[in-house]
């Protein structure tokens, strides 16, 4: 089978080029306010029975996805890992609901989370040509101004020269905190630095890619996450290595490398100095870590094949600490078992499979080259995120990732169906 025949494209896309297709325009302002937690919160009232905003919008975006015809791309396996993903953290929450006392929330936590992760197929379901996947990234990129606005802002009133816990902001993040925050913030610099680097697409919007990975880079920084300042570091040097025409890279990465170290906040390079895991070097957030991961480690033992259930960790009937394990895979491993773990690893390995072999069927410069480049950069600095907190469960952080992984499936699909179009006018929307 050849590998334009294992991704088949729909009578629908391929035969109605020339149509006018509808758009998601529900979606479009679903992936620019998800990140906005600060707005549809405190702005967008609650009417209660599920209707508020995020159900309303899911709702609405699916339906007209449904008006789309875009489909789920076949032969590969994101999709199907998903959805087995999502089934069996079902079941974990209705084991999660009969193993602790007090399960309030559960159920809202994992609809929010089903939804940001539902983005792979709304964003595939949407999208039938590269302008309409051009229009869905472009929208993405949309939020970066205000969510820095905020943080700036944010900054400002604390105005430290010298780090201070203080300057742990969550910018428009509402309801999580600044490493969240920040892990948002790594994905969407990754993926427009990609842009940036192995594509030869038009310089509009090569410079429009570059802005956004500049405002993302500065909440990064303010973030004053050192998960993500390992995060995007290590990615980036993936990120920088890929291009087959990388050496042009040379020289910019090294001016980037004299500037940054002048142009940084003083408070940040001491939260950076501040990394280290060695015994007796450790501050007391780092310290803390290895104490809830001991208590993990305990209860998997006790609950070894299915766990103890979704979002059950943090209650007092098997953390004594009720803290959070810091850790998603190993809360993964003890709220869902071998079982949980192992789906996980399925899913996040068929994402790894997609970015690779996206990045390898591409033509060299095209626009989805370079987007493929930022997606597999961006997946790594996830998975480094993801070993010191959650940073895949909280819908404004990850609904974004999962779109972009929707668009690297469409990519895939239209690269193969010999639809060229993202070669002319890259720009246009």
């Amino acid at each position: 089978m050849t590998a334009a025949s294992s991704i088949p494209l729909s009578g629908h896309l391929a035969h109605g080029r020339m149509r006018t297709r509808p758009q998601n325009w529900p979606l479009y302002l679903f992936v620019v306010l998800i990140p906005l937690q600060n707005i549809y919160l405190q702005y967008i009232p609650n009417l209660g029975g599920g209707l508020n905003f995020i159900n309303a919008m899911f709702a609405l975006s699916l339906l007209m996805a449904l008006r789309c015809r875009g489909g789920l791309v076949r032969g590969t396996s994101v999709n199907g890992w998903m959805m087995v993903y999502m089934l069996f953290s079902l079941l974990a929450l209705v084991r999660g609901i009969d193993f602790v006392d007090e399960p309030a929330g559960h159920v809202r936590f994992l609809k929010d989370h089903l939804i940001a992760v539902s983005f792979l197929f709304l964003a595939q379901m949407s999208v039938t040509d590269w302008r309409g996947w051009r229009r869905l990234y472009l929208a993405s990129l949309i939020p970066l101004p205000y969510m820095l606005y905020v943080v700036g802002d944010q900054n400002a009133s604390v105005g430290a020269w010298h780090y201070s816990d203080q300057l742990r902001i969550n910018g428009t993040f509402m309801e999580l905190g600044a490493n969240e925050m920040a892990a948002f913030f790594v994905t969407a610099a990754l993926v427009a630095l990609g842009f940036v680097v192995g594509s030869l697409a038009s310089n509009k919007w090569r410079l429009l890619c570059l802005a956004a990975a500049g405002l993302a880079v500065a909440g990064v920084v303010l973030s004053y996450s050192r998960t993500a300042y390992v995060a995007i570091l290590a990615a980036g040097l993936l990120l920088f290595m890929l291009p087959r025409f990388r050496m042009r890279l040379v020289v910019p990465t090294l001016l980037a490398m004299l500037v940054m170290p002048l142009v940084l906040p003083n408070s940040a390079i001491e939260r950076f100095d501040s990394i280290s895991i060695d015994e007796g070097e450790r501050d007391e957030s780092t310290e803390n870590r290895f104490a809830f991961w001991e208590t993990a480690k305990n209860e998997f033992a006790r609950q070894p094949v299915l766990g103890s259930g979704f979002h059950t960790f943090h209650h007092a009937e098997i953390n004594p600490l009720e803290m959070d394990t810091h850790n998603f895979f190993l809360r993964e491993l003890v709220e869902k078992g071998i079982v949980g773990i192992l789906i996980l690893a399925l899913l996040l390995l068929a994402v790894l499979r997609l970015c690779w072999r996206g990045f390898r069927a591409a033509s060299p410069g095209s626009l989805y080259y370079g987007f493929m480049i930022g997606l597999l950069a961006a997946f790594v600095a996830l998975l480094i995120g993801n070993v010191f907190g959650d940073r895949f469960t909280h819908y404004p952080l990850i609904a974004h990732f999962w779109l972009y992984a929707g668009l690297g499936l469409r990519g895939l699909q239209l690269h193969f169906a010999g639809i060229s179009e993202e070669r002319h006018h890259p720009i246009d929307a």
